[in-house]
């Protein structure tokens, strides 16, 4: 059933609602969202942008930048990290695909993760290679590499990607990962998604590793997360990738003590995830300066 409905809603967003304005194209999916997760409607003010989701929304108006393509591309930022920070950071790649019949899953570990580069959410994680259910897989991926992940959020960084199938070494089931939320190159604050197969719930912490009091579109986790000993080392990665952005959230992954990159967010849910309480959203818009 989730597979079907992201089919009709990539239909609506390519085919139907190709003929609205930017501006109202935002109220729309806004609105779907908002509706489907439950929560209050408030219209966007992309005419005089205040709250985080507004800015979001006004900043993919505008044009985007070679740069945020490959920052999007999740092949291409491989070497953007590499050079950066070190080829250490980054999760071993097990192979590209142009399309899923060239994958040799005779070749590849027990374990493992299949993930498009174009768009966020195609992906297939492989526990047992004995049981994984690869005519499934082969089917879903060629789907995939057929959208353009630009018409459902109308984030221009992603239309221009062109589509392959990446494979990398499948670090561990439902790790922490920590979402650095970059503001002009600084980071501000982290997100940490708790359980996110069975009762997602998020919290976010300052980089004293002081609680915060909002999430984002899930509930706040009373989990005790103690701050990650590579929390140093994390936030300078965060520091050197973030550098030059308006806004980014960079993404991380700690697993046998090493640090491992994740990807580069210029707009995280499209900017359509409503704050839990909704003040937030204001609070945490005015960190973004529109200029400079």
């Amino acid at each position: 059933m989730k597979h079907f409905i992201s089919r009709v809603w990539y239909f609506t967003c390519r085919y139907l609602l190709i003929a609205l304005p930017d501006n109202l194209f935002f109220q729309v999916t806004n609105w779907v969202t908002h509706q489907r997760l439950g929560f209050k409607f408030t219209f966007l003010n992309l005419s005089n942008p205040r709250t985080f989701n507004e800015k979001l929304n006004f900043l993919k108006t505008l044009p985007s930048p070679e740069r945020h393509t490959v920052l999007a591309d999740k092949v291409l930022v491989r070497e953007v990290v590499a050079n950066a920070i070190g080829k250490k950071y980054l999760v071993p790649c097990l192979g590209m695909y142009k399309n899923a019949a060239e994958i040799d899953f005779g070749q590849l570990p027990p374990k493992f993760i299949l993930k498009t580069n174009h768009g966020s959410g195609w992906n297939m994680i492989c526990n047992d290679k004995a049981t994984f259910n690869k005519a499934k897989a082969i089917r879903l991926f060629n789907r995939w590499l057929s959208y353009n992940a630009y018409y459902l959020s109308r984030e221009r960084q992603y239309k221009n990607i062109k589509p392959l199938i990446i494979c990398e070494q499948l670090l561990e089931y439902d790790i922490y990962d920590y979402k650095f939320f970059c503001f002009d190159g600084k980071p501000e604050f982290v997100q940490v998604d708790i359980d996110r197969f069975t009762n997602h719930k998020r919290a976010f912490f300052n980089l004293k590793w002081e609680k915060l009091p909002f999430s984002i579109r899930y509930d706040v986790s009373e989990k005790d997360i103690p701050a990650p000993p590579q929390l140093a080392e994390m936030e300078r990665i965060a520091v050197a990738l973030s550098a030059g952005l308006t806004f980014s959230r960079i993404d991380l992954y700690t697993h046998d003590d090493h640090v491992y990159f994740g990807e580069i967010t210029l707009v995280p849910g499209g900017g359509n995830e409503p704050f839990v309480p909704a003040a937030y959203d204001l609070i945490i818009g005015n960190l973004i300066r529109l200029t400079p």
